[in-house]
């Protein structure tokens, strides 16, 4: 199985290195390569015999759109399309390209391990065949799936960078120090990484794109991004 990525870190790297690992034949881009390769051509022959196309670009809906727009006309009208339905809910992310039936959307929240989940979400268009190719890709690296509704940040990665951006809210009210919030979540909820230290992880680049993401979705104040 061929499977080309293009993304941010650290997402690349982490579905990069899983990939490798489960034995499939992987091309990993970041943001700005991938860009640049399509505007001269020499990113076609990877991508144009991509059995598995994955997208992880989310700091904005612009964004996205600009890098999924370029990833789906580089491959096979066939081949399966993954987006990583933070930023934007999966029906959004595949109306912006053709074939939307292939398109569907995941989450994953780094650190990536083994025996870890891939969580699913099918588009209003998304194929039941799309969704039962995803959900083998999942087991074949290793993940187990798991289907869940629509829209930005699905449930983990929502869930985090809503702690994130209270752990934020909570520094800016000098609750507590940085140092402390991390400390206290580590070991009263045995979270693996605080919460600040999991928005630097995530980067908030991305904290950032999910927030505005569920305040545009929802329109609630408990979606409006820290300052």
């Amino acid at each position: 199985m061929k499977v080309v990525i293009a993304g941010e870190m650290p997402f690349v790297n982490e579905i990069g290195r899983v990939c490798s690992q489960a034995g499939c034949d992987t091309v990993i881009y970041l943001v700005e390569d991938f860009q640049s390769a399509v505007q001269s051509g020499w990113a076609m022959p990877d991508a144009a015999g991509a059995d598995v196309a994955i997208e992880m670009h989310n700091e904005s809906a612009a964004a996205k759109e600009e890098l999924l727009v370029s990833l789906a006309a580089s491959i096979p009208p066939e081949a399966l399309l993954l987006t990583s339905a933070l930023a934007t809910s999966v029906t959004q992310a595949a109306a912006w390209v053709p074939h939307p039936e292939r398109v569907v959307g995941f989450s994953v929240v780094p650190p990536l391990r083994k025996g870890g989940i891939i969580e699913l979400a099918p588009g209003l268009r998304t194929a039941v065949s799309a969704l039962d190719q995803a959900k083998e890709v999942a087991r074949r690296l290793g993940q187990e799936p798991v289907v869940v509704g629509d829209g930005p940040g699905l449930v983990r990665m929502r869930t985090v960078c809503c702690l994130v951006n209270e752990a934020a809210s909570a520094v800016l009210e000098q609750v507590a120090t940085p140092a402390d919030i991390d400390k206290a979540m580590k070991l009263g909820t045995n979270y693996p990484l605080g919460p600040l230290e999991w928005g630097d992880y995530i980067g908030l680049d991305t904290v950032l794109g999910v927030m505005n993401g569920l305040f545009a979705e929802w329109g609630e104040d408990r979606y409006r991004p820290s300052p």
